[in-house]
């Protein structure tokens, strides 16, 4: 399972997520608790102004409860007026500083459902309401919570939206490594990877018409040659010495499949030709027999809904099975199989394999291995070959050796 937290929109949420949290807590020990003792503080003047007036005179003392909200209430009636029973000390940051600030002897009761506090002052034989000296419990966690959510919702979208175009640019670099054409990527976002983003569009726009170019020089020194590779066969049939007849025949046969290749590489798309089952096609061409000694086994389960352009795996099954042949030892195992939504083709040779840090540059153009076999109509270009066509026709193109010796390509194709 991919963890959801290693991408860039997975860090940048926990990272401001937790920036926020963070700072919402902080805010929540520190500043709450000074802004605690600021208010019990005020709380235990106001309770001593009130008292005081109590003692002087009756007049005064109520005018100065009414002006600090406070109202004095006998002891047998605190519960009935709203003392949470049984009326005894309560515990909390704002009781415990406030009992702290009065005299020893006081004791201090906070009703959090409403914000009011009930004080019995050491020596007063009642008790004082303190009404609205607290933020109701429910209220403040409800508004606390509100604010965490959104700031909470504001950070993923924050976060989304700043990855929102590295990941456009990862999705369109990875097409262009499979070797798909790659889309034109809008550019957004901070200055720094618009930038990025412009450059990528120029690179991959500048390599296409590279590509294009080398494409069209290929096909047209290609297209050239058939003319005299054809004279050449014409003219060798006209030779009356039948070893010379077969030499210029046999080296005007490489030269035109040489051109074939050069032509099957300049490509830059998928053929137009009827999609062919591949099981059908490889029973057609390449006998259905499950003999050990046999020269091609097959293993066809894949069914008649796995198809390609006919030319294409034509080229792809004979470039396969021409270099098993050439450089590895047959038999050589042709199978497919469909699984998850895909259709497999898979083609392995019996031989010794490629040697691992050679297995990469075997796959670039014109890389020949065994240069022994260079001038026997091999150019370098077959695996090269197979891996454009497979990409060309929507699939994955994968080569490695066996665990058990040989050298193995698995082609895989949505269904």
């Amino acid at each position: 399972m991919k963890n959801p937290f290693n991408t860039l929109f997975g860090q940048l949420a926990l990272m401001t997520v937790g920036l926020i949290v963070i700072v919402h807590v902080t805010s929540l020990l520190l500043v709450d608790r000074d802004r605690g003792q600021i208010d019990t503080g005020h709380a235990q003047r106001a309770l001593l102004l009130a008292v005081e007036a109590q003692r002087n005179g009756a007049v005064s003392a109520s005018q100065v409860a009414a002006t600090l909200d406070i109202v004095a209430i006998n002891s047998s009636d605190a519960i009935p007026y709203g003392c949470p029973a049984p009326c005894r000390d309560t515990s909390g940051p704002f009781q415990n500083d406030l009992r702290a600030k009065l005299p020893p002897g006081s004791q201090v009761v906070a009703d959090p459902e409403n914000g009011n506090v009930w004080v019995r002052y050491a020596g007063n034989p009642g008790w004082l309401k303190l009404e609205n000296s607290m933020l109701p419990a429910r209220r403040f966690i409800g508004a606390s919570a509100m604010m965490l959510v959104f700031a909470v919702m504001l950070a993923l979208i924050g976060a989304w939206y700043w990855q929102r175009p590295l990941h456009r640019l990862a999705i369109a670099a990875r097409e262009f490594r499979l070797g798909h054409r790659a889309p034109v990527v809008p550019a957004s976002g901070p200055r720094e990877v618009k930038g990025l983003v412009d450059d990528f569009n120029q690179m991959v726009h500048e390599l296409a018409l590279a590509e294009q170019e080398r494409a069209v020089m290929l096909a047209g020194v290609a297209h050239d040659l058939r003319a005299p590779i054809t004279r050449m066969q014409v003219r060798a049939d006209l030779l009356p010495d039948e070893v010379n007849r077969s030499g210029f025949l046999r080296d005007a046969e490489s030269l035109s499949r040489i051109v074939t290749q050069f032509l099957d590489f300049a490509r830059e798309s998928a053929d137009k030709s009827p999609a062919a089952s591949v099981d059908a096609h490889c029973r057609r061409h390449y006998g259905d027999s499950l003999d050990d000694d046999a020269l091609i086994r097959l293993d066809l389960q894949a069914g008649d809904g796995f198809g390609l352009p006919l030319v294409d795996l034509d080229r792809i099954l004979s470039n396969l099975i021409e270099n098993a042949l050439t450089y590895g030892e047959p038999p050589v195992d042709i199978s497919t199989s469909q699984h998850n939504g895909h259709f497999t083709l898979t083609v392995r040779d019996h031989g010794g394999g490629i040697p691992r840090d050679q297995l990469e540059r075997a796959l670039q153009p014109f890389v020949r291995l065994d240069e022994a076999r260079s001038g026997d109509a091999h150019c370098g270009l077959g695996l090269a070959i197979v891996r454009r066509l497979v990409r060309y026709n929507g699939g994955v193109f994968h080569a490695d050796n066996a665990a058990d010796g040989g050298f193995v390509v698995s082609m895989s194709f949505p269904a």
